[in-house]
């Protein structure tokens, strides 16, 4: 027994050293990578296609729609910071599982809904399953600070890998199934997840975990109060927002402009490729080189030239304006994915990780409600007041970029 323990500690020591990964870091990478894949394939596969679907249910208008498309984001940003801060004081593994048997059952609601009202209250209970801030610092629980941003980029990657298979496939899924069928299709993919869950997680030291005499108000104090998650939380309501709105009117207007919903991938693979590139230039340059700032800045000029195109689309009515809108959006989107999280973990403490990356998600969320809210509530006779809109937000996110520091290079030791 003592030479087994003199060899774990031998091998602990040396893990602690090496900069790869050790097996149970990568055991845990792969089962929270394929639990943050459903999940976030499960998201993904609806907003390309989800306007136009929701179009057959009972009493849709735009408005409507809007809401129901947006509904999602409203609880799942409000429950982001109290499941971020709750999974900091009860565990991580405890609040995915809640989380995720919340999801399950707002997607079998949204499976059998018939009117657009139900859908929007189905929308709304989906939302409740708020883990991915969670999902987020439970991988940096589980790996050291000298592989995180590896295992973040690992997340980011099964993320990268949802999206695109998400979009490339929904077209077909949506003419196949339909909308309660996707909902139900969801549902089995979030049992997968909790399976994953409960089979493969382990639970963190609860060292780690935050006192309980800690109150919520001085959680989010202590986030709020460093810049760096203000300005980061600030861009994750923009990137929101723009996501969101974008692909409310986009279906829409590919669907008036003749397209049909099963040749969408026409447009949304290549776009994929594009999007793919530009977030695994950026996740390289940004981290090898440490220029998150000027990475973060290229993203916002992709954004604001989006906004330009899709405002002469709307000048001209001509379909390749707003296709190049939707391709800029796309990688200005994906160039702020992978490095978010990564920034956040990175200005915050190991106490406060869960309520951090709550924050972060709750204004990301928040901007998703917004953005399709307004789009459906403006599209039919006030565009411009949603490109203004739009575009204030865009323009402030710039200037808080201009004054971000990048965050400081760890020394190495021997």
């Amino acid at each position: 027994k003592e030479a087994q323990t003199r060899e774990k500690i031998k091998l602990m020591s040396e893990s602690a050293k090496t900069p790869i990964f050790t097996s149970t870091e990568k055991r845990n990478i792969y089962s929270l990578s394929g639990i943050l894949f459903f999940r976030m394939f499960s998201i993904f596969l609806l907003l390309p296609v989800f306007t136009v679907l929701a179009m057959d249910l009972e009493g849709a208008t735009p408005f409507l729609i809007g809401v129901a498309f947006g509904a999602y984001g409203l609880t799942q940003g409000f429950l982001q910071l109290p499941f971020g801060m709750w999974s900091d004081r009860v565990g991580r593994k405890k609040v995915i599982v809640f989380g995720l048997g919340l999801f399950i059952v707002g997607n079998m609601l949204a499976a059998i809904s018939d009117s657009i009202y139900w859908m929007i209250l189905a929308r709304f209970l989906q939302g409740t399953g708020a883990i991915s801030s969670t999902v987020f610092a439970l991988i940096a629980d589980l790996t050291r600070p000298e592989v995180r941003t590896r295992a973040n980029a690992a997340l980011g990657a099964s993320v990268g890998i949802a999206f695109a298979l998400a979009f490339g496939t929904a077209p077909f899924f949506g003419e196949w199934l339909g909308l309660n069928g996707m909902f139900l299709m969801i549902a089995v993919l979030s049992w997968a997840s909790l399976v994953l869950v409960l089979t493969t997680v382990p639970n963190p030291e609860t060292k780690k975990l935050l006192p309980q005499n800690v109150s919520f108000l001085k959680m989010a104090k202590m986030v709020w109060k460093v810049p760096a998650l203000r300005t980061i939380s600030w861009g994750g309501f923009v990137c929101g927002a723009g996501l969101s709105s974008t692909f409310f009117l986009i279906p829409l207007i590919l669907v008036q402009h003749g397209f049909e919903r099963a040749e969408m991938w026409k447009i949304y693979l290549p776009m994929m490729l594009v999007g793919a590139v530009a977030m695994v230039l950026a996740a390289i340059f940004a981290e090898v080189k440490n220029r998150f700032r000027e990475v973060m800045l290229f993203g916002i000029v992709l954004l604001l030239t989006s906004l330009v195109f899709m405002g002469l689309g709307q000048e001209q009515n001509r379909l390749i304006w707003f296709v190049a809108a939707l391709y800029f959006f796309f990688m200005g989107f994906n160039i702020f994915e992978p490095i978010f999280p990564s920034l956040v973990t990175r200005s915050t403490t190991p106490e406060t990780k869960g309520t951090a990356m709550g924050v972060y998600n709750f204004a990301q969320f928040i901007g998703h409600f917004v953005g399709a809210t307004v789009a459906g509530a403006l599209y039919v006779n006030n565009y411009l007041i949603f490109f203004v809109l739009l575009a204030v937000s865009e323009i402030w996110f710039f200037y808080l970029i201009l004054s971000f520091q990048n965050p400081e290079k760890k020394i190495k030791t021997k």
